[in-house]
C-alpha cells in the first residue's frame, strides 16, 4: 500500500499506455487516473454569473406571463394548419420547456393521434410519426408507403426536401427491432443528409449537422435544449419569438437553480473523510450530478436529482476499487463484508477497503433517510440487493483478468452487463424519483427487464468500444471488443462495428418496450431512456466520465456559462 501511495514520486518509469495514461502498479492494475478538471470550483464559485440587464426577480415574472401566452398559442387555433402546430409543439420539446405544458400537449397529441394522416404531405406524415412515437402512441409504418417506389425506397421527389427529410430521420430512430421499414429509412435519410450537408445554407446546414451527430431521441434533453435553442433563434422560417424568449428565460432560471446543487453535490463530496482517502479512484462529483441532471433536469426533481447523484459519485470508487486496487486475496474478504451490508464487519478489513464501505453503507443510509419513513428501508434494499449482483460479478471479473481468461461474448455480457451498474443506477433513478414508485413496480425492477437490460447493453458495449485500448494496455479484464475477436477470430475494427450495430438493435429494442409497457407510466419509463442518452452524451467517442476534460464543454454550457440573451 505503501508503494501504491509513493506513485508520483516513481511515476517516471512507469508504463505508458493509451490516452497517454500510466501503469503505476502492475500487480493491481492500477493507473493514475486523471483529477476531474472540476475540483473544488464549484465550492470557490457558487453562483452562476449574472449577466442579463434585466433583475433575477423581473425574468421570473416575465417567464410566467410568457408560459400564459405561449399555454393560449398551444390551444388556440392555427391557420396554418396542423403543420404549424405540430412545429411549436416539437420546438417546446427540444427547447426544454415542456414541462409548462405536458396538458396542452397532452391534448394536441390527442388531436394528432384522432386525424387522418394526410397522404400528400411527406414532411406533415413524418412529424406526425415522430411527435406521437417519441410520446408512446403507436403508429404503423403504413402511413409512408405512399412515398416509397417499389424497391421501397423514397421517391426521387421527396429526396431534396431537406425539412421532411429530417423529420423522417428523426422518427426512423424511434423504430424497434421488426420494422424493416424504418430500419431501411434511417439508413437512407441519413445517407441523403450527408451527402447535401454541405452543400445546403445557414440555418439548415446546422440543423442538419446537428441531427446526424446524434438524432434528437437520444440526446441529454438540457443540453439538447442548450444547443438546440441558437438552432431555433437562426432559423426564421420556424422560430416563434415568444416561445424563443421563454425558452432563454427559463433555461437561465434552471441553470441557476442546477449551479446551487451541483455546488452542494461538491460540497458533500469533499466534506466527507472517506473518499479523500481513496487515493486511487476517479473523485467525480461534478461530473455525477452531470450525469443525474441528464436524468432529470425539471425543477420538481431536485430531491432525486441530488440523491441520484451522490449515488454515482459513490459508487465510481467502488469500480475503482476492483479495477484500479484490490488484488484477489484483499478483494474475497472485502466482496464478503459488502454483501452483507455490516459496518462492525467492514472496520475489521484493511483500511481502504473500510473506508470505501463506510462511504458506501453512509450514501445508502442517506438516501434510506431521505425517503418516507414506511417505505425507505424497503425500496432501498431493492437497490441493495442488485448491488450485491453486481459484486459478485466484480469477483468473477477478477478471476478472469488474474487467469487472463477471455469468456466467450455470451458469457461475458451475462456477467458484465451487471457490472457496469447501470441495473443498480436505474433502480435508484426510480427509488430516490419516488413518484408513481409502487413495491410492484420495484419488483419488476428487480427481475432486470428487458428496457433495463437494453439500457445495460448500450453502456456496456459502448463503454467497452471506446475504452478498449485502454483497457487491454493495463492487462484488465478483457472487454467485450476482445471476446468478439477471440470468438470468432475477427479484427478489432470488425468486433467493434459488430458491437456498434448490437448497440443500435439495443436502442430499437428499447423503443419497442417503451412502445408497449402501457402498465408503467411515462414519468418511470423515461428515466430508463434517460440513461441511455447519456451513454451516448458521455461515451460516443471516448470515455468522458474518466477523462472528464472531455465532458468540460458540456458541463460549462449546462452549469458555468450563462446562455446567452
Amino acid at each position: 500500500m505503501a508503494a501504491a501511495r509513493e506513485v508520483d514520486d516513481d511515476s517516471m518509469g512507469c508504463r505508458v499506455i493509451a490516452q497517454g495514461y500510466k501503469v503505476l502498479d502492475e500487480e493491481r492494475h492500477a493507473v493514475d487516473y486523471r483529477p476531474s478538471v472540476w475540483g473544488d470550483y464549484f465550492i470557490k464559485n457558487p453562483t452562476l454569473p449574472h449577466t442579463y440587464e434585466k433583475s433575477v426577480e423581473w425574468m421570473k415574472e416575465r417567464r410566467d406571463v410568457l408560459i400564459n401566452e405561449a399555454k393560449n398559442t398551444l390551444t388556440g387555433k392555427h391557420d396554418d394548419g396542423p403543420l404549424a402546430e405540430m412545429k411549436l409543439v416539437d420546438a417546446v420539446q427540444r427547447l426544454g420547456i415542456a414541462y409548462h405544458f405536458q396538458d396542452e400537449i397532452h391534448a394536441s397529441l390527442q388531436k394528432l393521434k384522432s386525424m387522418e394522416f394526410r397522404n400528400e404531405s411527406f414532411h406533415e406524415i413524418s412529424l406526425q410519426f415522430w411527435l406521437l412515437r417519441q410520446d408512446r402512441y403507436y403508429v404503423s409504418c403504413d402511413v409512408f408507403q405512399s412515398f416509397m417506389d417499389n424497391q421501397q425506397n423514397l421517391n426521387v421527389s421527396l429526396q431534396s426536401d431537406v425539412r421532411a427529410l429530417l423529420a423522417l430521420y428523426e422518427a426512423a430512430h424511434l423504430g424497434t427491432p421488426n420494422e424493416q421499414f424504418l430500419i431501411e429509412a434511417q439508413r437512407q435519410t441519413t445517407s441523403l443528409l450527408r451527402s447535401m450537408v454541405d452543400h445546403l445554407e445557414k440555418p439548415l446546414a446546422d440543423k442538419v449537422r446537428h441531427a446526424l451527430q446524434t438524432p434528437s431521441f437520444r440526446r441529454m434533453k438540457r443540453l439538447e435544449a442548450r444547443l438546440y435553442i441558437p438552432l431555433y433563434e437562426e432559423d426564421k422560417e420556424d422560430c416563434d419569438e415568444l416561445i424563443l424568449e421563454l425558452a432563454k428565460l427559463d433555461f437561465y432560471l434552471l441553470q441557476q437553480i442546477h449551479r446551487e446543487e451541483v455546488k452542494e453535490i461538491c460540497e458533500w463530496y469533499h466534506g466527507l473523510d472517506s473518499p479523500r482517502k481513496l487515493f486511487y479512484a476517479r473523485h467525480r462529483p461534478a461530473e455525477a450530478y452531470f450525469w443525474a441532471l441528464g436524468v432529470y433536469y425539471e425543477p420538481q426533481y431536485a430531491k432525486a436529482r441530488k440523491l441520484l447523484a451522490k449515488f454515482i459519485a459513490t459508487i465510481t470508487p467502488y469500480d475503482d476499487t476492483f479495477d484500479n486496487y484490490g488484488m484477489w486475496e484483499e478483494l474475497q474478504p472485502f466482496a464478503d463484508v459488502m454483501q452483507r451490508w455490516d459496518m462492525k464487519e467492514a472496520e475489521g478489513l484493511n483500511e481502504c477497503y473500510s473506508d470505501f464501505a463506510r462511504f458506501m453503507f453512509g450514501t445508502m443510509i442517506e438516501i434510506e433517510n431521505a425517503l418516507p419513513k414506511d417505505i425507505g428501508r424497503r425500496n432501498v434494499n431493492f437497490i441493495r440487493d442488485i448491488i450485491n449482483e453486481v459484486c459478485k460479478g466484480y469477483v468473477t471479473e477478477i478471476g478472469w483478468r488474474d487467469s487472463k481468461y477471455i469468456p466467450l461474448l455470451e458469457e461475458h455480457l451475462k456477467v458484465t452487463l451487471i457490472t457496469c451498474f447501470y441495473w443498480a443506477i436505474n433502480c435508484t433513478a426510480f427509488v430516490v424519483f419516488e413518484e408513481n414508485v409502487t413495491e410492484e413496480i420495484l419488483k419488476w425492477m428487480s427481475k432486470f427487464p428487458q428496457i433495463v437490460k437494453d439500457s445495460c447493453i448500450i453502456s456496456r458495449l459502448m463503454d467497452d468500444i471506446v475504452a478498449h485500448e485502454f483497457e487491454t494496455e493495463r492487462n484488465n479484464v478483457a472487454t467485450a471488443v476482445t471476446c468478439y475477436m477471440n470468438e470468432y477470430k475477427t479484427t478489432k475494427e470488425e468486433a467493434s462495428d459488430v458491437l456498434w450495430n448490437s448497440v443500435e438493435h439495443a436502442w430499437k429494442s428499447m423503443n419497442h418496450e417503451y412502445l408497449t409497457w402501457t402498465s408503467l407510466p411515462s414519468s418511470l419509463l423515461i428515466r430508463v431512456i434517460n440513461l441511455a442518452r447519456m451513454m451516448e452524451t458521455m461515451y460516443k467517442e471516448i470515455d468522458g466520465y474518466t477523462d472528464s476534460k472531455l465532458l468540460k464543454e458540456w458541463i460549462s454550457k449546462l452549469l458555468d456559462e450563462p446562455i446567452p440573451f
